[in-house]
């Protein structure tokens, strides 16, 4: 038996950092490129010279071929006047490094998406018994200026593959205006606008080929290089999103950032601009694909030496509560403080060092859980998220400022759902388990102390309160420790050899999936042997039962029912 007699119960702003920090930059890029294993512009990437399309890509690319010669024939164009189809982004560069993709995204040279679509589907109409395919209803994404989407979409569907046609466009901004004048464009022009060269590669669907109107495309993606079209402070201060979506690619391919483009990156202006004219669902889905991609730790770096972690962990996306907080809320210059000092910042660059040693098992944890964090894609992006935000343990603001009771919720809940617009039930798994850890904390040193005096029902009462993510806790409570241990050398054995001991003991005590342990004996029954009327004594006495539980995992009904009977004056 591990465990002896029981012991008393256990205690249950917006900042702009970039300016400060912009000059750690050059100091801090090594690390960066230590990450990405490409720390000069002669690696090679392997890449296509043609592109081989898929049974289905063929398909599309002859239907949309004879339609686009059936209309310009039909409406006796010119080839100046033709229409011509390309096939853009990130569809060309996959294919051309030999991943596929159903990202078809298509541009036409001189017509809106949607008059296109509907024109393709009269074609299909027309021409069933040819193609076998019948017209899909149209979606058409309305353009949103303010935050940066400049033209409607067309989506529909052809041979069940997801379709997007807009217009080639150009983009013009005026010193006065963030939100640029749009009109239909060149080819040239369409691929400048965009965030990275080998972003604007095209596919010429009529001509079947490659189409690199920066002139620089192909040899960046050859070399895994991103680096932006025009020049990059333009580019960011025209759509800032492009940063964290440069981002997000390097993370993606292990490609590497370009000087200049990875300075600009931590401009304080580009900083501001991602407060007004990017909604917080963008950043979002920009930051659940870095999560969910192979190599976040690469996107966490970058953000952290670019200091856009005030920008992209922000407690709340509403005016209104931000503006009810800086009122209200008196701990507000506390939090405040965590961005505005580089706390956070700080905070991030131990979590990126410590990350790194632990995936590569310099610290020889738990194999167990060092697996499960490179396989359990949930685990690892809260655990990554919890480890990151920490510093905001126990902070909460005024989420709610027309209820009287319950208006406050957590920072940490707060930045993952209304900053990150990730689902609330990780929001509030994470939120906990950040508040968790200190607790955490204390039970593992408890149990690794002399002459161990927690019961088993201590411990799994207290593993039971995360519904199934302990293992989350004790991964963010180890590494909350590790990072605040002095003489790391020498302490961190020690600290991991207490959590190993700790995790190993609760799958020898199958206590695993306490969560999901229930009552010997349900309620109904229980008012029936002991011939009493529901009350507010059920609560405590069916807590009781759980206890005994735990203590006697091979307990009769018959012992519970008199153990039960035992305890009951203390509950009426």
């Amino acid at each position: 038996m591990l465990f002896k007699s029981p012991v008393s119960k256990l205690g249950s702003k917006i900042g702009n950092v970039a300016n400060l920090y912009r000059s750690k930059i050059i100091t801090t890029r090594n690390i960066i490129n230590k990450t990405n294993n490409n720390n000069n512009m002669n690696n090679k990437f392997h890449v296509a010279e043609k592109l081989v399309l898929t049974d289905v890509e063929s398909r599309i690319c002859g239907l949309l071929k004879d339609y686009c010669n059936f209309y310009n024939t039909t409406n006796h164009l010119n080839d100046s006047e033709s229409v011509i189809l390309r096939i853009t982004g990130g569809w060309v560069r996959d294919k051309l490094l030999g991943q596929g993709s159903h990202d078809l995204d298509i541009a036409i040279n001189n017509m809106s998406g949607e008059t296109f679509a509907l024109g393709l589907n009269e074609y299909l109409l027309e021409h069933y018994s040819k193609y076998g395919v019948k017209p899909h209803s149209i979606h058409k994404i309305d353009k949103n200026p303010e935050k940066s989407k400049h033209l409607e979409t067309a989506t529909t569907k052809l041979f069940n593959i997801e379709v997007d046609f807009v217009n080639l466009r150009s983009e013009e901004y005026t010193e006065l205006s963030r939100i640029p004048i749009v009109n239909f464009g060149t080819p040239e022009q369409d691929a400048l606008r965009r965030d990275a060269t080998l972003n604007a590669l095209f596919y010429n669907i009529q001509t079947d080929s490659i189409e690199d109107y920066t002139g620089v495309g192909l040899t960046d993606l050859k070399r895994g290089v991103l680096r932006t079209p025009l020049p990059p402070r333009k580019t960011f201060l025209d759509d800032p999103l492009r940063v964290l979506r440069l981002i997000r690619f390097a993370s993606r391919f292990n490609f590497k950032i370009d000087q200049d483009v990875l300075d600009e990156m931590a401009d304080p202006e580009i900083n501001k601009c991602f407060y007004s004219k990017i909604s917080r669902e963008r950043v979002g889905v920009e930051m659940e694909k870095i999560l969910a991609g192979s190599n976040p730790l690469i996107a966490w770096k970058l953000i952290q030496t670019s200091h856009l972690e005030n920008v992209i962990f922000f407690w709340h996306c509403n005016e209104s509560v931000v503006e009810y907080n800086k009122k209200h809320l008196a701990i507000l210059p506390q939090i405040d403080n965590i961005y505005n000092s580089g706390q956070l910042n700080q905070h991030m660059e131990r979590f990126n060092n410590e990350y790194l040693k632990f995936l590569e098992n310099d610290l020889k944890t738990c194999p167990i859980l060092q697996k499960k964090l490179t396989t359990n894609k949930q685990l690892r992006q809260n655990f990554m998220l919890g480890a990151t935000l920490l510093p905001f343990n126990h902070l909460s603001i005024i989420a709610l400022p027309q209820k009287k009771l319950n208006n406050t919720a957590p920072v940490v809940e707060c930045i993952i759902k209304d900053g990150l617009k990730i689902n609330k039930n990780d929001a509030i798994t994470v939120s906990q388990a950040v508040d968790s850890i200190k607790q955490y904390s204390e039970i593992v040193s408890l149990f690794n102390s002399k002459g161990n005096v927690l019961t088993r029902s201590q411990i799994g009462l207290f593993i039971k309160l995360f519904k199934g993510n302990w293992e989350l806790v004790h991964l963010m409570a180890m590494f909350n420790d590790l990072l605040n241990s002095d003489g790391l050398q020498k302490i961190t054995p020690t600290i991991i050899e207490y959590y190993d001991n700790f995790h190993s003991m609760i799958y020898q005590e199958d206590l695993q999936d306490c969560h999901s342990l229930r009552p010997l004996i349900d309620g109904k029954t229980l008012l029936k042997l002991l011939s009493m009327k529901p009350g507010p004594w059920m609560s405590g006495v069916v807590d009781e039962q759980i206890k005994w539980q735990f203590d006697h995992p091979n307990g009769e009904k018959d012992d519970l029912i008199e153990h039960i009977k035992y305890i009951l004056p203390r509950h009426i």
